[in-house]
């Protein structure tokens, strides 16, 4: 049964980054649970850590697609397996290269970890580098300089 559990897992997270990758909101509603969860750990200060509902998350969706200008993300190098100990656990790692709105180039790499549950997303938690889609959407910032990054009691 696992087996066979595994493959229906990856193959809905397939569909699932399929729908995100050209922005198809009505299929990402779909698949995802009434309760779905989702998180961005490391996040712009801007972004909220947790989106929860399947509502709230596909307004989220709606905003983030709007900032793009064909409206794909061009994920691409997919890669998918569940965790050995539970194969309702998807780990996918990818890359994003897209144009934003205001013309920048937004490309970053991916580790997200899926959870299903009768056959759709009940989480979705996305690790990226940040530091990239900050200075994307227009944000700055600077290097610390060394006396800024000792403590008090250490700076000579």
């Amino acid at each position: 049964m696992s087996d066979d559990q595994r493959r229906k897992n990856v193959e809905l997270v397939r569909a699932y980054t399929d729908a995100l990758n050209s922005w198809d909101i009505e299929t990402m509603r779909e698949l995802s649970t009434e309760d779905v969860v989702f998180e961005l750990p490391f996040r712009p200060p801007s972004f909220g850590r947790e989106t929860v509902g399947r509502d709230a998350y596909m307004e989220v969706l709606a905003q983030a697609r709007d900032h793009m200008i064909d409206g794909s993300e061009n994920l691409h190098d997919l890669q998918l397996d569940t965790l050995a100990s539970d194969p309702d656990t998807v780990i996918a790692t990818y890359k994003s290269d897209m144009t934003l709105r205001s013309g920048v180039r937004y490309a970053n790499e991916y580790i997200s970890r899926f959870v299903c549950r009768d056959g759709k997303v009940s989480r979705f938690v996305e690790y990226y580098d940040s530091i990239i889609l900050f200075r994307a959407l227009g944000g700055t910032l600077r290097e610390a300089d060394e006396s800024e990054l000792l403590p008090e009691g250490l700076k000579s």
